[in-house]
This record gives C-alpha cells, structure tokens and sequence, in this order.
C-alpha cells in the first residue's frame, strides 16, 4: 500500500509538469474527441463504433500483462485530457480509481465495463488453486509450522483500538458493512470487544518487548517456548507463537505472550494479534477462537494509510468478481451499447454515424453467438480443460459448459502445484477429452506437460484480454479472434 500511495504521489507531480504540454497537444487534436481505454475490448469495441471519428488510445500495450500494469505519467495525462474513459473494473483495474480521484473527472464520461453487465463471481472449482485468500486460509498441517524468532515482528507497533474509538476506523467498517451481514455501527460494537486492549503502543526488539499503557511503559525480555496450534470450527489451523518473560518481569510486562499473524514459517508481517496472561499459556491456549484479539499495525503508518492497509486486509468474507466480462458474446452487446451512448453524448454530429455502427456490430455479435451456441448444441461432451488461468467464466455460463483449470482467471500464479497438474492429468484421461486449452501471452508449460502425459491436443482459445504487438499492427480484430476460437471449441467438444 505504501508503494502505491507514493507511485500515486509521483504520477501526480509528473502529471503537473506535463499538463501544459498535454493541453498543446489537445488543442490541435484535429478536433475529434479524445477516448482512452484501458484494454484491448474496450479499445476494439470502441474503434469499431466510432472509426477514425475518434482520436483512440489504448494504455495497455500490445503483448503486455493487464494485471501487472501500471500507468505511466504519459497514462495520467491522456485519461486527463480524455471526453471519454472507459475501463473494466476489476482487480487487474485497481489502480483506476485512486487516479480518477486524483483530477476533475466533471467533463469526462467514464465507462465501467463491469457496470454494463450481472457480474458474476470468481469461482474455484475443483482441482482448482485458489491464491486470492492464501494470507489467512491458506492450508497447512502440524508438520508444516517451523519455530519462529522474535525478530519477526521486530518494530514499533500500533494497537487499532484507540483509532476504533475514535472513529478513524469508521470506513473500515463501513467496508464490513459492504459485503457483511451487519451494518456499521453492528460491527463497531462488535470490533469493540474484538480488538479491545489497554496496551496502546508496543517495541519489539531481538530478544525484548516494551509495553506503552497510558503514558508509562515497561520492558522485559522475552524467550521463545516453542507453538501452539488450535482447530477453527471449520478445521482450519491457527499457530500461536509463545514467548516467556523469566522470572518476574515489571507490572504491565505479561509474563506469557503469544502471537497470532496467520503465518506458520519464519517471515515479516504487516501485522499481528497479540494474547497475553500473567497465568500461563494453558490460559491463552483454552479458548481455541477468542472473541479478543488484539490487533496491531506499524506505527509508521498515518491514520489514513492504517484504514487502507485495513481494508485491505480485511479477513471477512469478500466478494471477488469475475472482471472478464468481454468472453461472453451477450455481454459485449450491452457494453457496446453503453459506449456508443457516451460517444453519442461526447459527439453529437456523429451520433448516427456512432449509433449505425454499433448496431451493425451487434448484429455481427449476434451471428457469432450462434455460432458458439450450434457448436455446443451438436458436441459429444459440456466439458473443457485449461492447463493455464480460466478467464472464460461468463463464456462457460454462456453455453452451458463445464470446465477445469488450474488457476481462477485473475490469479497471479504461472507455476501450479504437482496435486493440480495431477488432477488435470487424471480428469483428461478420465473423460478422454481431446483438447488441453491455453490461453494468450501464456508461458504454455502446463498446457505443455498436460498435453505430453495425455496425448491432448494443446490449443490456444483466445481470451481477447490483449494481443501480440504484432496482431495489433494488423488490425486484429475481437471478431476475428472469437471466430478463430470457434473451430477450436468445436474440436475440444468432439
């Protein structure tokens, strides 16, 4: 979060010192509105409406990665200076809105390609890995959990209590609210208890720990006796790290402490729970999921970034949403809607050129869709396997298919597990399917291995998130790659 707050800073100074000459260039743009799009569907659907009416942008490049990009200061200055904007929304967008928060957006229209359409979420399926939620649900066993130093959480720590009560945490639990069962002040109350401790402030060094309690503080050394591991009701294991004061450590030093951060191995954490007694660890150890868990974040960090690491960090159940929503052929047709209005609206002397185009292009959306759907309606099998990343959710709903990959579409992981290439080895050769698929500007070793163990055909079915720079310099289309995809669905499904 910090890297991103100061990327945010810097681009904000670069878009300072580049305004003046951002507007020079708007001034003697030919006339043609100005249109940025953050991807190549959006970029695609938007020059098929609009042609050479438009002064187009794509950011991201031709055989770039979406979810690693970042903009660039040049990038800034183009959505500053754009009629129109039109984005996705999704993880791989994160970066997006802090932006738009950044400049005066009243001028521009802004497209959220997720807005235009039922979103669906991320699934996991089986086999399937799922990284999106490793930082507390990741799974382990006892034999896993190696001895830790203190030297792990080594540093100045805050306790968020103090910030709770007096409302700096309020957008923390607005955020629960959001995806929760209780509203704000429910969840308040709650984190009340949750997070209640009289210690304000703790220092950690190598072998000590100084403790801050209304203006005085005591320090006492600290040696490590080894864990604790506990069941949660749905079996997962929690690891609590103990630590021993010998002798009689000073008043507000506790003799026993143990640490809870959702880890299991030696690394840094962001933050940690702390329990503490003067009894014994059989004390801390009874309750196996305390209603009071002490929370602390660094001490560096200001109010507002504390809300943000928050929220970021938040372990309540939260929605992901699936943010391919151009793979399903229905779906492109309300988006290319939505932005044929907004070019209508950006320019009126083009809008029945902009409106013709558009229903032109639906209709040509229209005959590919059933052309997908005669495919599926005449195959042997409802069933596709991906040795890659599975960005075809709302393509799958679409027809009606079943599918097996190795990793959800956003996912951040190329190299899976044995267990999982096993078990999209096992599922090939069990269904006999004919087809391993992979999807674009992959690595294709998966596919690859997959392929060689099952006698698999690998093919590529295009996801159309982006495209090679040489594609693009031929003007490839997102019809062309989707008719492209057909033959190749159709043999998968022989």
């Amino acid at each position: 979060m910090k890297r991103f707050l100061f990327t945010v800073i810097i681009l904000s100074l670069s878009v300072c010192a580049l305004s003046a000459r951002g507007n020079k260039e708007r001034a003697a743009n030919n006339g043609k509105p100005d249109v940025v799009a953050t991807n190549f569907p959006a970029y695609d659907f938007t020059r098929q409406i609009a042609g050479d009416r438009i002064n187009l942008f794509m950011l991201l490049p031709p055989g770039a990665e979406s979810h690693s990009f970042e903009p660039t200061p040049r990038d800034i200055i183009q959505i500053q200076n754009s009629e129109v904007f039109i984005y996705t929304g999704g993880e791989s967008d994160v970066w997006v809105d802090r932006v738009l928060e950044s400049m005066d957006t009243s001028k521009m229209k802004i497209i959220r390609m997720m807005d235009a359409v039922d979103v669906v979420e991320e699934e996991i399926v089986e086999g399937m890995e799922d990284d999106e939620h490793e930082h507390e649900h990741e799974e382990f066993t006892s034999d896993d959990v190696k001895d830790r130093a203190l030297t792990d959480w080594a540093g100045d720590w805050q306790s968020v209590y103090p910030y709770l009560l007096d409302g700096t945490l309020d957008p923390v639990m607005e955020h629960k609210a959001e995806s929760g069962e209780k509203n704000a002040r429910e969840y308040y109350e709650e984190y009340k208890t949750h997070y209640m401790m009289d210690v304000d402030r703790v220092t950690i060094t190598a072998d000590s720990m100084t403790f801050y309690i209304k203006g005085a503080q005591a320090t006492a050394r600290y040696a490590y006796r080894g864990t604790g591991i506990t069941p949660e009701d749905d079996g997962t294991l929690w690891v609590r790290y103990k630590f021993e004061a010998p002798g009689n450590p000073p008043k507000g030093a506790p003799k026993y402490i143990m640490f809870s951060d959702h880890l299991h191995a030696p690394a840094k954490t962001e933050h940690f729970h702390i329990y503490a007694s003067d009894k014994s660890f059989d004390e801390l150890m009874e309750d196996t999921n305390p209603v009071n868990y002490p929370t602390y974040y660094s001490a560096d960090l200001t109010k507002d970034e504390l809300v943000a690491e928050m929220i970021g960090h938040d372990h309540e159940e939260e929605t992901a949403y699936d943010e391919h929503v151009w793979t399903s052929l229905k779906n492109v047709r309300l988006i290319v809607q939505v932005i044929a209005n907004a070019l209508c609206e950006a320019d009126s002397t083009n809008a029945a050129l902009f409106r013709r185009n558009a229903q032109e292009y639906i209709a040509q959306l229209d005959e590919l869709d059933k052309e997908f759907q005669g495919v599926v309606n005449n195959a042997r099998r409802k069933t596709i396997v991906f040795g890659d990343r599975f960005p075809f959710r709302y393509f799958a709903d679409a027809y009606g298919l079943t599918y097996f990959a190795a990793f959800p579409g956003c996912s951040t992981e190329t190299e899976p597990s044995a267990a999982t290439v096993a078990f999209l080895i096992n599922k090939v050769k069990a269904e006999k399917i004919p087809v391993v698929f992979h999807i674009e500007l992959s690595n294709e070793r998966m596919a690859d291995t997959i392929s060689a163990e099952t006698g698999a055909k690998k093919l590529l079915l295009h996801a159309c998130h982006n495209v090679s720079k040489r594609d693009f310099d031929s003007g490839m289309t997102y019809l062309d790659l989707q008719k492209a995809n057909i033959p190749r669905l159709r043999e998968a499904l022989q």
